[in-house]
């Protein structure tokens, strides 16, 4: 049986994918994670990892040295693993910490894969491109790739939890307008600031429900009482592991731009507003975005253009014009049919499956 290492940076953005690669790879090869602390939070007990702590330096120029300095102690140690860990294959998820992993690997001749669930292609993967194998991505039009290795692209449909796979699609309610408010793994202070006072201004117009995602330190019982003065019937949470999986009868949402969160909205039928968050790398959450929004599926509003009002207004609009809403849905119904766990499974496993 073939032996996996999967590599995964600590945000919820590189850790969930990462999981799902293990779901779907477990039952046919014997497959263990690597992560470092941050990441290690987000996978169950049950799952066999490895904690592999890379130290992170800020993104400074003048830092750059010492960066390169625990890069290569990294490296080192990376070398020390996999001498005493056999392995056939490194899958890096991306992230700082899967780096120094998989420049070990390819000392070893291991096949390498990359996975890239964004737009544009990460830094990390950048690097690691010339001599990986191949790169599973779910848009083949990636930014920044080197059309020199075209040849190295597997587009895939997004993997997402196999809970996902078992949920009805969701119906309009045309009662109570259902709105969700997320921002992913790492949740949004500009979500958790700006939201609140637009959906109660929308809460005059419409019967509206809110479930809305608060940052740490956002504190919900206040959110609540100002919600409960204005009879908006709400559900407050702070980041849930696949909240989605058992909350999903939403109309809309109103969410960041993480690569797994968008896809999720987009399997369940979801139609979004997304407001990217700005200071991503490469601004790659504007791109995940727009490759939905090229496809007529999601709204886009920019954070730095955002006004007091823009939610309310633009989901005014929505209900006055329905046509354009409906539009939306349908087309990520078009998108999404036919992404089933058991054929993304195939697909997957068919590439680990070569010699």
């Amino acid at each position: 049986m073939k032996k996996i290492l999967i590599s995964t940076g600590g945000s919820g953005g590189h850790v969930v994918p990462a999981l799902n690669f293990y779901n779907h790879l477990k039952e046919n090869f014997e497959v263990k994670i690597y992560t470092d602390k941050r990441g290690s939070k987000f996978i169950p007990k049950e799952i066999n990892k490895t904690i592999f702590e890379v130290k992170q330096v800020p993104e400074k120029k003048y830092l750059l040295p010492l960066k390169i300095i625990f890069l290569f102690f990294a490296f080192i140690k990376s070398i020390y693993h996999l001498a005493h860990n056999k392995f056939d294959i490194i899958l890096s998820t991306g992230g700082y910490m899967s780096l120094p992993i998989a420049l070990a690997a390819r000392i070893f001749n291991k096949k390498i894969f990359l996975f890239e669930p964004n737009s544009v292609l990460g830094r990390s993967n950048k690097l690691l491109l010339s001599f990986s194998y191949k790169v599973f991505c779910y848009d083949k039009n990636l930014k920044g790739f080197n059309q020199r290795y075209l040849d190295k692209i597997i587009e895939i449909e997004p993997i997402l939890n196999k809970c996902f796979y078992f949920q009805n699609k969701n119906d309009v309610d045309k009662q109570v307008l259902k709105i969700l408010i997320v921002g992913g793994s790492q949740a949004s202070l500009f979500l958790s600031k700006n939201i609140k006072n637009e959906l109660i201004e929308l809460s005059s117009k419409y019967k509206i429900r809110v479930s809305q995602q608060l940052s740490k330190g956002f504190n919900k019982n206040e959110f609540k009482e100002e919600y409960k003065q204005k009879n908006v019937e709400n559900n407050l949470f702070y980041f849930e592991e696949n909240y989605l999986c058992k909350n999903y009868n939403y109309d809309i949402a109103i969410s960041r731009s993480g690569a797994s969160s968008l896809a999720e909205l987009a399997h369940l039928n979801i139609p979004f507003i997304a407001i990217p968050f700005p200071f991503a790398t490469d601004n790659h959450q504007f791109f995940n975005a727009k490759r939905y929004d090229d496809l007529n599926c999601c709204w886009i509003l920019e954070e730095k253009k955002f006004n007091s009002g823009d939610i309310c207004k633009l989901i005014n609009q929505i209900m006055v014009n329905k046509k354009e809403y409906l539009e939306k849905k349908s087309n990520l119904k078009k998108i999404t049919e036919g992404n089933t766990w058991e054929n993304i499974n195939k697909k997957i496993t068919k590439y680990f499956d070569e010699n």
